[in-house]
């Protein structure tokens, strides 16, 4: 009997896979919609996800995981100038790439899972496109 219970739960933690996204309130998410500048000697990187559908993607700035973005989600943070490195991962593979910002610009970064693909994408996008990405979604909590 305590072997089927526990073999139960297993079964259910297995299957529950990683946490989900949790999402900023509703003030948080409207604020980081203006766009505002960052703060002197800074940089703004918004990542964004922009698909209707896929896993939660692990974005991270150097060895830091700095949150989770969910299909039509986005975060923002703010960098020093320079050279960064920036990941995407999931439970299938993870992709490496980097950016470099300089004090005062706002940058955006695609992170998706691309169907049928093995592993996240992620890429620079446009400014148009990149606030239409983070008007389109909700910010997660990092």
């Amino acid at each position: 009997m305590r072997r089927g219970i526990v073999t139960g739960m297993l079964l259910v933690a297995a299957c529950s896979g990683p946490p989900p996204v949790t999402y900023a309130p509703p003030a948080q998410d409207a604020a980081g919609k203006h766009f505002t500048p960052p703060p002197p000697g800074l940089a703004a990187v918004y990542f964004y996800n922009p698909t209707n559908n896929g896993p939660a993607i692990n974005v991270t700035v150097g060895p830091m995981v700095i949150g989770r973005l969910a299909p039509m989600s986005w975060m923002r943070t703010e960098l020093g100038a320079g050279w960064h490195a920036i990941s995407c991962t999931t439970s299938t593979g993870a992709n490496p790439s980097s950016i470099t910002v300089a004090p005062g610009q706002i940058r955006f970064i695609d992170i998706e899972m691309p169907p049928g693909s093995a592993v996240c994408s992620i890429r620079e996008a446009s400014p148009d496109a990149g606030r239409a990405g983070v008007l389109a979604g909700q910010r997660t909590m990092q």
